[in-house]
């Protein structure tokens, strides 16, 4: 791995979890990079969290509003702001397409059932210290950055119905299973093979990165990738090229 990562001109990160035996490699894996749409997975967590809780219905509706809208990522915001969905069309939405207003939109339906800060207990489950910025000032946590291991703990705790029920774990690793994203993680497996990932994509600070469970007979593992400074065909290449070398290692071994 070192040997590939030596390849490519731009920072780059690598966690890698055997989940048959607990063995692991990682390279920068706790050093932070913009979490960009990764928090996607947290919010998702923290949704059936408050599910589970009877704090609202997955059948509840929603309708858009002007302020949810952003043609960041997604497809979403063209639909208009009187449009209705339901929670589970939302979540379905923003884990499939990664899309931004329908993350808006449920950071929404959070606040309506008295949740400002909805990744909080999902963080604060993996032991993660998230930096504190000045809370005395009355300023938020920031959740802006994140790390390999945090993200790979995330994948953990679904795989092993840690913070979720089952139903729940399995119903976010389906939807991540369902991505169109496929020219990282997922470029590197051979097609058939699945997994549940999630993209991060931070464009005007250059840093790209995916994460998921790859899901081999008996030999599951979870691999997680990052890279910052360079465009996302150069990180694409890597994330591959690293995604190719673990299979080859894990199918033979």
């Amino acid at each position: 791995l070192e040997r590939i990562q030596k390849k490519y001109p731009q920072k780059t990160y690598i966690y890698f979890s055997y989940l048959n035996n607990g063995s692991w490699v990682g390279l920068n894996e706790r050093e932070g990079f913009t979490a960009a749409s990764t928090i996607k997975v947290p919010v998702a967590m923290s949704l059936l969290k408050a599910v589970e809780d009877g704090k609202l219905k997955l059948s509840d509706s929603y309708s858009l509003e002007q302020l949810n809208m952003d043609a960041g990522f997604g497809e979403l915001y063209k639909v208009g702001a009187d449009k209705e969905f339901t929670v589970e069309d939302l979540l379905k939405i923003m884990l499939e397409q990664s899309d931004n207003t329908a993350l808006n939109a449920l950071v929404e339906v959070f606040r309506r059932i008295g949740i400002e800060d909805p990744l909080e207990g999902v963080y604060g489950s993996l032991g993660w210290e998230f930096t504190q910025v000045l809370p005395e000032l009355g300023l938020a946590v920031d959740y802006s950055k994140i790390n390999l291991k945090t993200l790979a703990n995330l994948f953990m705790a679904l795989y092993d119905v840690k913070y979720v029920n089952l139903e729940n774990s399995q119903k976010i690793l389906e939807y991540l299973t369902n991505t169109p994203f496929n020219d990282k993680i997922t470029a590197g497996v051979p097609r058939g093979i699945k997994v549940a990932h999630k993209i991060g994509t931070a464009t005007q600070d250059k840093t790209f990165s995916d994460c998921g469970i790859v899901y081999m007979p008996n030999r599951d593992y979870i691999l997680c990738l990052g890279s910052n400074g360079g465009d996302e065909k150069v990180a694409a290449k890597f994330m591959a090229e690293i995604s190719a070398t673990v299979y080859k290692y894990v199918i033979n071994n």
